[in-house]
């Protein structure tokens, strides 16, 4: 009820990030990943590290290859609501995990003058986000197409469940067109936090942002209980 009257009422048009912390939190508690995510993405500062804790939570039943279906997970719906920094701290702290967890995983450093990232030989598409995130400093649309090309074979294997994501991301960040039958940016994000998309294991209008956000763009805010 307050979540719908923040809405409504409230100077937040997804409603009020500090609600949406706290029930995201509580979700996540309770073992409810898919209405966590939903609500953390709309969240505060403080909700990045309780979804990364999430996912990695989740992660860890899985194989160790799958890590980055579940950084995914995070990045993907943060920068969707053109929260880049949010995307960001989401995935530092969950590849710090992954390290934490496991110090034999071989990894290598790659810097630059605002960030610095750990690259997994063995993990391909985890190096694919986190380039990603370091090419919006940039938001050069050749660099956004190169990247992809590089790791063609790799997002290839996930039967695109990522190719909307990646659509819309490099619409709004990029300026890469995406054509006009493409879902709506909102319903994508429905079905992708609602356990459909992105990948992991199952479990019980658009506008260019720039890298620097840390607000969500304004819009229609996904259905909430």
């Amino acid at each position: 009820m307050g979540r719908r009257w923040s809405a409504k009422y409230g100077e937040y048009p997804a409603g009020d990030p500090e609600l949406h912390h706290v029930a995201g939190t509580l979700y996540a508690e309770d073992d409810e990943p898919y209405d966590a995510e939903r609500h953390l993405t709309l969240g505060t500062s403080d909700s990045p590290a309780t979804l990364a804790q999430l996912e990695y939570t989740w992660y860890t039943s899985d194989e160790t290859h799958t890590a980055a279906l579940y950084a995914a997970r995070a990045v993907f719906p943060y920068l969707l609501v053109g929260n880049v920094r949010s995307a960001n701290k989401a995935f530092l702290l969950f590849t710090s995990k992954l390290s934490q967890s496991h110090p034999g995983l071989a990894t290598q450093s790659v810097s630059s003058a605002s960030s610095d990232i750990r690259i997994y030989p063995s993990l391909p598409l985890l190096n694919f986000l986190g380039l990603l995130l370091l090419a919006l400093q940039r938001g050069r649309a050749e660099l956004f197409k190169q990247l992809k090309a590089h790791y063609a074979a790799h997002l290839k294997e996930l039967g695109g469940a990522w190719d909307e994501a990646l659509a819309q991301t490099g619409e709004m960040y990029f300026g890469v067109k995406i054509p006009s039958q493409t879902n709506p940016l909102m319903d994508m994000m429905g079905s992708m936090l609602m356990g459909g998309g992105l990948g992991g294991a199952q479990k019980k209008q658009s506008r260019r942002v720039e890298a620097g956000s840390s607000t969500p763009v304004a819009g229609p805010a996904p259905a909430l209980d």
